[in-house]
């Protein structure tokens, strides 16, 4: 679970209505009400970008926003659930890849015009993907919005007060405490020249994807890993069930000493891709760059004029130093059952041997059932400590209790 600027209750309205309504239980803790501009889109950073946008003119959803994306993508839970889902919409299938070993998959695409309001932004998306979404980030995300609903004029990204602001030009005074990163733009995508120092021996240097759609810190690509040499550090290997179109994935996390964005950040557990599919496979870019980074600077995207600026913030939060106390990741999916599902599971750690599999369902943590755990709570971290009891549900139907105790990080 993240730490986060929170935003404050009145500023989403619509979401007191169904499907958004978890957005109701959000409150602020850090930003004062009224620091964001008229026209932005708030969000809430639970590792990635959540915003609250309008489609089909009448109906609200939680979207995350993606650098690493090129327009709407909607779940296929939501699409199931939904009264959205049941409109008579023209539908088609495409081809279309992600960042797991099982390469290119054939999904469903609504081929109906569906238009995107959020904030002083409309935008009207003619071939919209239908993928799981859920399944790799819980139930508060209906959809993910791309690069093309946002990229016609500057981004302000500012993590600060939590919003998203288009604009339609740049001064001086709006630069003033920023500064110009080596970027490239290449088909919407967003590469920034950065050094990672594993060691004092091994750096790896080159461009490394902006990605306000990855909830981690970095991540290699396998090329990258493969140049490595990790002999004699501290890792561990974690298998994911679902990483997206591309299905499964495993990867390798390990301590980084440094990554210089700005500044230089020190520590930084970072991971490395064995997939030889998708995205985190090879690629020209050396791996991607997360909210646990990014989320340390206020950012100012200017696709039309190919420049990237930063600026760094008041966040001093040090997420991007910790790894997994529990030793597995696990997604509320209360949309769908009554517990949290579990995604992925670290070899050797705790979960793993006291039981854990993928796809168990967690019902309840120390007697409390999870699905009276608000979002907020999951945010902010349940701050589990010692012998914690989980009581389980196995694919099998039985219901088992395993006991973790909760003390060390996986690295």
């Amino acid at each position: 679970m993240k730490n986060m600027s929170l935003i404050k209750k009145g500023v989403f309205s619509l979401l007191l209505a169904s499907p958004a309504a978890m957005y109701a239980g959000v409150s602020d803790g850090k930003m004062p009400y009224g620091t964001v501009p008229e026209g932005a889109i708030p969000f809430v950073l639970d590792s990635h970008v959540y915003i609250q946008a309008v489609i089909a003119d009448s109906v609200p959803v939680s979207l995350i926003y993606d650098t690493g994306a090129d327009r709407l993508y909607l779940d296929k839970d939501y699409m199931d659930l939904s009264s959205f889902g049941k409109l008579p919409l023209k539908k088609g299938r495409a081809k279309m890849g992600g960042a797991g070993n099982n390469g290119v998959q054939t999904i469903p695409i609504i081929i109906d015009t569906v238009s995107v309001k959020m904030g002083n932004v409309l935008h009207n998306e003619d071939i919209t993907p239908i993928i799981n979404l859920r399944e790799i980030l819980g139930r508060h995300t209906d959809g993910m919005i791309g690069n093309n609903a946002v990229f016609d004029k500057p981004l302000i990204v500012n993590y600060t007060d939590s919003y998203l602001l288009q604009t339609d030009s740049l001064t001086g005074e709006m630069l003033t405490g920023y500064t110009r990163l080596p970027a490239q733009f290449n088909d919407n995508r967003i590469d920034i020249e950065m050094e990672l120092r594993i060691d004092s021996v091994q750096t790896v240097s080159g461009n490394f994807r902006l990605d306000l759609g990855c909830g981690s810190t970095v991540i290699l690509t396998n090329e990258t890993l493969k140049k490595l040499d990790l002999t004699g550090k501290s890792t561990a290997d974690r298998y994911y069930s679902n990483m997206g179109v591309g299905g499964d994935g495993t990867d390798v996390t390990f301590r980084a000493q440094s990554f210089k964005f700005l500044d230089e950040l020190e520590n930084v557990v970072v991971s490395a891709s064995y997939n030889t599919e998708g995205s985190l496979s090879t690629r020209p870019h050396v791996g991607i760059i997360g909210n646990e980074i990014l989320r340390h600077y206020d950012l100012i995207i200017d696709a039309p004029g190919e420049a990237v600026y930063a600026r760094r913030n008041s966040d001093n939060s040090t997420g991007y130093q910790h790894s997994s106390k529990v030793q597995m990741g696990y997604l509320d999916r209360t949309d769908i059952c009554d517990g949290w599902i579990v995604s992925s599971i670290y070899d050797n750690g705790i979960a793993q041997k006291a039981g854990f599999e993928i796809d168990d369902v967690i019902l309840a943590i120390n007697g409390r059932p999870v699905k009276e755990i608000t979002w907020q709570e999951q945010i902010e971290g349940l701050g589990l400590e010692g012998e914690t009891t989980y009581t389980v549900l196995k694919k099998d139907g039985t219901t088992v209790t395993y006991i973790l105790d909760i003390r060390d990080e996986i690295i």
